[in-house]
């Protein structure tokens, strides 16, 4: 009897069903969601696919509303599944909507199990409204276009991590300042590109912002390489394109001037003079990607300087190896008045064949 009983609980156990089950057909998922306004004033745009429900073709829900949540209640009232989250790939922000505090925008999706981490943040000039519109173009990309497209430009170097799990790890430690991808509606043919990388100052926009190339070298400076890290400057009017195969940074602190010491060995990908069997040249060549890295540095510290922006984690240098500097709730105040003087050494390690 013991037997059957042990039996019968097992098979109970197992035809019981899910406590937590979600059928594919009550639900609608989302991949992309973008908001404009500001908290108390919020408006919030959904990108619908076609096969989601029962038109065909992409739609673009919108409501207004007080908070991210209450958007999405009055989204979701518009349709007749409900609204599924837990695919969401990209949050649009506007650039003036994270002129306030960006985690009061992102708190919904923290505090929800179902919240994909790696859904990647990216901030609009102007209304997020037409880069969520453009999915009835995206076809069958319109689920990840977005996430694939700051994929992209992570492998070149142009952007770091920038997903809702990093956002928060940043935005939650004063000694770094979080930098999002920045992107635009293009004037020939309303397409997304992007422009390069936001500058965040504590949890705020600074309105600062680095362009493609300013974030390669960014990128290169706060040792983030990836695996394509090109880059193009014109020596004595010739053009030459360039790929930095390996890093090294090493800094040097009295208490208020940083040195910051950068050396790297590059790849000449096209270089039409072609003299690299000439040591002079070659010499040449290095001394001036020295002295050009060098500049464009300076500029790019000068722009972090000018909006607050610790996006290099010095006070995380500092709070490790300076504590006597760095002060809780007060590296903000102590940054900008820090003087940092980066120096490059390049190394020329490969030329190609025809050299």
């Amino acid at each position: 009897m013991s037997k059957k009983i042990s039996i019968l609980i097992m098979v109970l156990i197992f035809l019981s069903g899910c406590w937590d089950e979600r059928l594919n057909k009550d639900f609608a998922s989302i991949p992309m969601v973008g908001f404009d306004g500001e908290l108390g004033n919020l408006t919030g745009y959904f990108g619908l696919p076609g096969e989601q429900h029962q038109s065909k073709e992409f739609e673009m829900l919108s409501a207004k509303g007080v908070s991210v949540q209450d958007v999405a209640q009055k989204v979701d009232q518009k349709v007749n599944q409900r609204l599924d989250l837990s695919k969401l790939t990209s949050i649009l922000l506007s650039d003036d909507t994270v002129k306030s505090d960006l985690d009061h925008y992102l708190d919904a999706y923290y505090r929800n199990s179902r919240s994909r981490l790696n859904t990647v943040l990216i901030i609009t000039e102007g209304s997020t409204a037409p880069f969520i519109k453009y999915g009835e173009k995206m076809g069958s990309d319109v689920n990840n276009y977005y996430s694939e497209f700051v994929e992209g430009f992570k492998l070149e170097s142009v952007l770091s991590k920038a997903d809702i799990q990093q956002s928060l790890s940043d935005l939650t430690d004063e000694a770094i300042d979080l930098t999002l991808p920045y992107i635009k509606m293009s004037k020939e043919g309303d397409i997304p590109e992007l422009v390069g990388v936001a500058l965040f100052s504590e949890k705020k926009f600074s309105g600062k912002t680095l362009n493609k190339d300013e974030s390669i070298i960014l990128q290169l400076m706060k040792k983030k390489k990836g695996k394509y890290p090109y880059l193009t400057f014109t020596h004595k009017e010739i053009p030459i394109t360039i790929k930095v195969d390996n890093l090294q940074r090493k800094m040097q602190w009295d208490g208020k001037h940083i040195e910051i010491h950068y050396k790297m060995k590059v790849g000449v990908m096209e270089y039409y003079k072609n003299h690299f069997l000439e040591k002079k040249e070659l010499q040449e060549l290095e001394k001036f990607l020295e002295e050009t890295f060098t500049k464009r540095m300076e500029e790019i510290l000068k722009v972090l300087h000018d909006g607050n922006c610790d996006a290099l984690g010095i006070g995380r240098y500092a709070r490790a190896f300076h504590p006597d500097v760095f002060e809780k709730n007060k590296w903000n105040e102590i940054y900008p008045t820090l003087t940092i003087t980066p120096t490059v050494q390049v190394k020329i390690i490969e030329t190609g064949i025809t050299d």
